[in-house]
């Protein structure tokens, strides 16, 4: 896109905002008027029709009104003047929407039925969630929208007066200061990156000034990515790990179905969020593998324990054969296009079983996933590695994916130089495989071997977690969750704060958590290696991380430590520290029980 070289750089940033803005309209207005209609069709159950339905009406005015503002400039965002006058629209749309939600708190939602208060609550947060996407290139359309329905919702939780309300309360207003941060930081980050963009226009020639945007469009969405890939996970992150909680208490069944409900929709965002982040990674060209030589069966072990509950279900019989032998690649993107072929299989079986095999011939290891499902034409075996295509989905179910898996599968492999191949006709399921150089076994780092040794402990009980993190509200998630599954927690927002209150300790933490990221020049790396240092024990951590950045995952695999990304499933953190736990033997279990009676120390020993 070429700029008049008359206007200065703040015009320019101004003029791609305006347009970055008017493109996300649509989708936001749309998407916005939808949730509306559902949030009204369930509380029409529990609220007079007298109140939902002028509701829903002024939603659809609204809605209507944001739509002929986007018409209107469709064709005129070419000067300073029509992108003003464009994103002052915009900020109005943005703050009426704020005000219907924040309105629809006292107007529609039941002062007297906690639990449709809490799903309003919900359906807010999550409207301000897809908010932070639609309106991050302009800060103030984002707090247009975020301050005018707070306020009124936290007003109207809080007027009940109990600790439960006012709790959710603060909470709201924890979620908004972290939310307009978050958007703050991109937003900074994005502008930079425009002005040093269109910096470049007035310094080349025309055909320079093509390649130089292309170039910093590039850089633009590499920094853009970096930034999503942590502060955007934070809030989701905090947001899994309290649902997962609230699934561990006694609540009533209506209660946990809304619960159930509202799982499924932060794991069909979470999803999709990772789906279109990797996909804009790998074709910014930032994403380079790191081969090394590595055991296939300890890829095979973490598919089995991710996706074997996933099919059991769904009805379906998950059997991956083991194997012993040992291959040259990057076991991180390896691993991903396994689990994402796997997952693919598991999506569109409806009976049967998926099977993984390997199989060794001359120096290559062929590795194939069989399915049962209704199989692929032939004509449609090119168009499935394709973008947001999926066959036999036109309704666009969400529970079967965005379409993305088989595309990343396809940049993966491009990547690494591994052919991927696809055997499948209707009504014959389907075989999609791909093969990797063979080397010796001892040719794999002891740390990325597989154990046959290996055991999980499933009953976390007793077990002393250390959990450092310097964001108190993933803390306190963090705690909450671990408590509910009978662990002994400690909480640090550093790692000399996690030092100082194990210091008067005779424990041995059983497990270490801890964040990658940290504030000041800590890391997760640094912490975990002193938290063994100061103990004498190589004691069993993993590292949570937001950054995708190469060098950043180069780094933690590097330390051999086991690591899982933001934002996380409750059911992705038992099922790593359940793997991490070193199970006790009889005896240890014995001298446990003795100890626990006597003065309370470790209630587990080592293998």
């Amino acid at each position: 896109m070429v700029y008049d070289i008359c206007m200065n750089t703040a015009e320019t940033v101004r003029i791609e905002q305006a347009r970055l803005i008017h493109r996300n309209i649509p989708t936001a207005v749309i998407g916005g008027f939808v949730v509306a209609s559902v949030t009204a069709a369930i509380f029409s159950w529990v609220t007079p029709a007298s109140n939902v339905v002028p509701w829903l009406v002024a939603a659809f005015l609204l809605s209507a009104y944001r739509m002929l503002a986007w018409r209107r400039y469709r064709n005129a965002l070419s000067t300073p003047a029509a992108a003003q006058n464009w994103l002052r629209d915009a900020m109005i749309g943005a703050a009426l929407s704020g005000i219907l939600w924040g309105t629809g708190s006292f107007y529609i939602s039941p002062s007297d039925n906690f639990e449709f208060q809490i799903l309003y609550v919900w359906a807010v947060v999550m409207m301000s969630v897809a908010a932070m996407f639609s309106f991050s290139a302009f800060y103030p359309c984002f707090i247009a929208f975020l301050l005018p329905w707070v306020v009124p919702v936290m007003v109207e939780v809080g007027m009940h007066n109990t600790p439960l309300h006012w709790g959710i309360a603060i909470g709201i207003l924890i979620f908004a200061a972290v939310a307009a941060r978050f958007v703050w930081t991109f937003n900074q980050v994005f502008l930079d990156s425009l002005r040093l963009r269109f910096e470049n226009v007035d310094l080349i020639s025309q055909l320079t000034v093509q390649k130089e945007s292309a170039e910093a469009a590039n850089l633009a969405k590499s920094r853009f990515l970096a930034v999503a890939s942590h502060d955007l996970r934070q809030p989701m992150h905090a947001l899994n790990l309290y649902v997962g909680t609230l699934a561990g208490l006694d609540l009533s069944e209506r209660a946990r179905k809304l619960l159930g409900n509202v799982r499924q929709c932060g794991e069909a965002m979470d999803k999709m969020f990772r789906a279109l982040l990797d996909v804009s990674r790998l074709d910014a060209g930032i994403v380079q593998p790191e081969t090394r030589a590595f055991s296939m069966q300890s890829i095979l072990d973490r598919v089995r324990m991710e996706f074997e509950p996933q099919a059991r279900n769904k009805g379906l019989e998950l059997r991956i054969v083991e194997c012993s032998a040992s291959v040259h690649s990057d076991p991180a993107m390896v691993e991903r296009i396994l689990r994402n072929l796997v997952l693919n299989a598991i999506l569109h079986t409806e009976q049967g079983k998926v099977l993984v095999g390997c199989r060794r011939r001359k120096g290559r290891l062929y590795v194939k996933v069989y399915d049962t499902g209704p199989g692929i034409p032939r004509k449609l075996h090119g168009k499935v590695f394709e973008e947001f295509f999926q066959i036999g989905n036109p309704e666009r179910d969400r529970t079967k994916g965005l379409g993305l898996g088989l595309a990343i599968v396809e940049r993966l492999a491009k990547l690494l130089s591994i052919p991927v191949t696809l055997e499948s006709e209707p009504g014959k399921g389907a075989m999609f495989g791909f093969e990797l150089p063979r080397v010796r076994q001892d040719d794999v780092p002891a740390h990325m071997r597989t154990d046959p040794n290996f055991r999980i402990r499933n009953n976390l009980d007793g077990l002393m977690v250390v959990v450092i993190d310097d964001e108190a509200q993933i803390l306190d998630a963090m705690r909450e969750l671990l408590e509910m599954w009978g662990c002994r927690v400690v909480t640090a927002a550093s790692g000399s704060e996690a030092l100082k209150k194990l210091g008067s300790s005779t424990h041995v933490p059983d497990i270490l958590v801890c964040d990658y990221r940290l504030r000041g020049d800590e890391d997760g790396i640094g912490v975990v290696g002193s938290l063994r240092a100061e103990f004498n024990d190589d004691i069993p951590a993993v590292l949570i991380t937001g950054d995708t950045g190469p060098e950043r995952i180069r780094e933690i695999e590097a330390s051999g430590l086991s690591v899982l990304h933001k934002p996380l499933q409750e059911n992705q953190l038992r099922a790593c520290l359940s793997r991490l736990a070193r199970s006790p033997s009889k005896s240890e279990l014995e001298n446990t029980e003795a100890a626990r009676n006597q003065d309370g120390l470790r209630a587990v020993g080592h293998i």
